[in-house]
């Protein structure tokens, strides 16, 4: 296409217009670019004088769709970066009814009376917490609800009730199998903090999804959905409204100790609570096994203590591996080529 031929001014006056026009555009960009560029400078030089700040700032990319907004993050105490993880980072989804007695009350509790139960907890969180709150972040729960395991388990992995519920999520092994988890003679992946946690996460979605409410999720969870269902029917029961005298005694205790648990959480300094120092998740190396091996000669194969492997498999409830239906094995790291070389020649013989 030929230009446009009005774009041309026939006179000379017009054109020396124009280019006086143009030099004094030039002049001010000039002298803006003296202002900008060396403030630019200076701002990315700030930013970079602690390159994992904002790294460890950044809000998840499902909270951006969720209209979360930075403000609303909790992030507990820092580890040290030589042997910690990252600070867990979590969003405060749930609104607490903390003016609620009974949440003042186990508050108090936990400070108090239950005090060295709950600082246990905290130690033993220190863990597994991380990866826990990061399971059920991805699965669009939010991660403070590992509040629940401060009151089932205190983070004793090995804790089982009378009830038959066990693990760290004390699941009755009838809800553990519909959410997944292998749970029969030989494993219990119920005592697994990882499996369990992704069963626990799955189970509180459909919870929430069917009560649109986490109070009452939390409240289910320990109760189970028919009495709720029924308080539910009562009344609408929405988060972070009052709640002792709609649902069950027992569920209002429950919920209000999770409720005072939570609170804490989000800052364990301000109730006196020194926070966890986080660890970095157990590193290990995984393989498949389908024979029915002792922990003992495996640890013998690949000349590790018997006890480290227990640690690395919580799940198996013996020291044997099951006979038929095999068993995703998790060796220290560096020692799965002692143990290949070793099964090949039990399995050849």
């Amino acid at each position: 296409m030929a230009p446009d031929s009005s774009l041309y001014g026939p006179h000379a006056a017009g054109t020396e217009a124009g280019f006086r026009g143009f030099f004094v555009k030039l002049t001010a960009l000039l002298l803006l670019s003296q202002v900008i560029i060396p403030f630019a400078a200076k701002a990315g030089s700030e930013n970079m004088e602690n390159p994992g700040a904002l790294a460890s700032l950044t809000v998840p990319v499902d909270s951006l769709n969720g209209g979360i907004s930075p403000a609303n993050l909790t992030r507990p105490a820092p580890a040290d970066s030589s042997d910690g993880t990252a600070a867990v980072l979590w969003r405060n989804r749930i609104q607490i009814p903390i003016r609620e007695p009974l949440v003042q009350k186990y508050i108090r509790f936990y400070q108090g009376e239950g005090r060295t139960t709950f600082s246990a907890a905290l130690s033993k969180a220190a863990k597994c917490l991380p990866e826990m709150t990061e399971i059920l972040e991805s699965r669009g729960v939010p991660g403070e609800m590992v509040s629940i395991v401060f009151v089932e388990s205190g983070f004793k992995g090995t804790s089982e009730s009378y009830r038959g519920a066990g693990g760290y999520w004390q699941m009755i092994p009838a809800t553990a199998r519909t959410m997944g988890l292998r749970v029969n003679r030989y494993v219990d992946e119920r005592f697994d903090p990882v499996k369990s946690t992704k069963a626990a996460a799955k189970y509180l979605s459909r919870l929430h999804d069917h009560y649109d409410s986490w109070i009452l999720a939390i409240a289910a969870y320990n109760a189970g959905t028919r009495l709720i269902c029924d308080a539910a029917g009562r009344c609408r029961v929405k988060d972070g409204k009052l709640y002792g005298r709609r649902l069950p005694a027992y569920s209002a205790v429950y919920v209000s100790k999770v409720m005072a648990a939570m609170n804490i959480l989000r800052d364990p300094e301000k109730y006196g609570f020194k926070g966890p120092h986080f660890c970095r998740p157990t590193d290990y190396d995984p393989v498949l096994v389908t024979a029915n091996l002792s922990l003992e000669k495996v640890a013998q194969w690949i000349e590790v203590p018997v006890s480290r492997l227990k640690e690395l498999n919580p799940s198996l409830r013996h020291d044997t591996m099951p006979p038929s239906s095999g068993f995703a094995l998790r060796l220290p790291p560096g020692t799965r080529e002692k143990f290949d070389l070793a099964y090949e020649v039990y399995s050849g013989r």
